[in-house]
């Protein structure tokens, strides 16, 4: 009862705010105000680059984003003043979806980035067998809204035309979050950005585990000794390892999957860019999570745990065949410290 009264609340407030002029404003949010990043936060980079003068606003739904320039207006997601700026903004730049009370009125531009790019798991309304109703309706309601929608090829412009719903404008761009891996130059001032941000040595090596949510959250167990995995790096390599492990923003507030006393395994799942974690570790490691393609632009070595493989090919579905993939897969444990092991540096740049 309580849920439908704000409902109702909201989206009384919302057409009451309709009666107010558009203003040049552009509002961003990224996973529903939970961080400050992927491609939103690059095309707010660039235009305040280009244009410090245009008024900009951000969403945020747990803490203020401390890297934000201090000029840029930040509001508090599920805000009356959120609600405010939703009606009046003139452009909408998202990289999820949006709420089913919000309308786009006549006058209203919603770019929508969305967040994965080139994927393993099935999304949306590819595996709209596996999702609640209630999401296949917002993202139905999501594209409904969305006037441009960004891809990075025509292969997943084909994707988001099916899964999304969606026959509108698609511009086959390349994901604006993916620029800053091409600028080499500034790789190694990101890198010790990264490193004193965990205060760590400056020849501290990096190993990234970036799994990606699952239906089922109660009793999540991702079969990972990362205590093992921290001794094994450090004994093979000889160098001074840590262990980065960051969960899937939907997961961002569960506490309890990994608990670890070792001082060299950090949570990095409230660091604000996925792309500055990328750049600054040494290897990486996901499940089903389309950061791998990301990090593989960079050719550093990347592997593929999938400890629950049939599973969540049943559960979800996947694009591809993870075998035919360039990264050496694991189903268990002892096969990941094995194929880290085995890791060839020549072939697996040759494929």
């Amino acid at each position: 009862m309580k849920m439908l009264l704000k409902k109702i609340y909201t989206s009384i407030l919302f057409r009451l705010f309709w009666l107010l002029p558009l203003q040049d404003k552009v509002l961003f949010s990224s996973f529903s105000g939970k961080k400050y990043g992927d491609n939103p936060k690059f095309i707010s980079l660039k235009l305040r680059e280009k244009d410090p003068k245009i008024k900009q606003v951000w969403l945020y739904k747990y803490e203020k984003f401390p890297d934000l320039d201090a000029n840029i207006l930040q509001v508090k997601w599920g805000s009356i003043a959120m609600i405010y700026h939703l009606a009046t903004s003139k452009i909408w730049v998202d990289s999820h979806t949006k709420p089913l009370w919000v309308k786009k009125r006549p006058g209203q531009f919603y770019l929508e980035t969305w967040h994965g790019g080139l994927g393993m798991k099935k999304i949306e309304g590819d595996a709209i067998d596996k999702l609640d109703k209630d999401v296949v309706k917002r993202i139905k309601h999501n594209s409904a809204l969305v006037d441009l929608l960004i891809s990075n090829c025509r292969w997943l412009t084909k994707i988001y035309q099916r899964a999304f719903f969606y026959d509108g404008e698609i511009l086959e761009c390349g994901y604006p979050k993916n620029d800053i891996l091409f600028q080499k130059e500034c790789h190694e001032d990101i890198r010790q950005k990264v490193l004193k941000y965990y205060q760590l040595k400056t020849n501290t090596k990096i190993f990234f585990y970036a799994p990606t949510f699952r239906e089922k959250t109660e009793n999540l167990n991702y079969h990972l000794d990362l205590d093992e995995l921290i001794k094994f790096l450090r004994k093979e390599y000889g160098k001074e390892w840590v262990l980065f492990y960051r969960l899937h923003p939907l997961l961002m507030k569960e506490e309890n999957i990994f608990k670890y006393q070792n001082k060299n395994i950090y949570d990095v799942t409230m660091y604000p860019d996925m792309q500055e974690l990328i750049i600054a570790s040494d290897m990486m490691m996901t499940d089903y999570s389309s950061g791998i393609f990301d990090f593989a632009m960079l050719y550093k070595p990347a592997f593929i745990y999938a400890y629950d493989l049939k599973e969540y090919e049943k559960e979800r579905g996947l694009y591809f065949n993870l075998y035919d993939m360039p990264f050496l897969v694991a189903e268990d444990f002892e096969q990941l410290l094995q194929n880290i092991k085995d890791f060839d540096e020549q072939k697996y740049q040759k494929k």
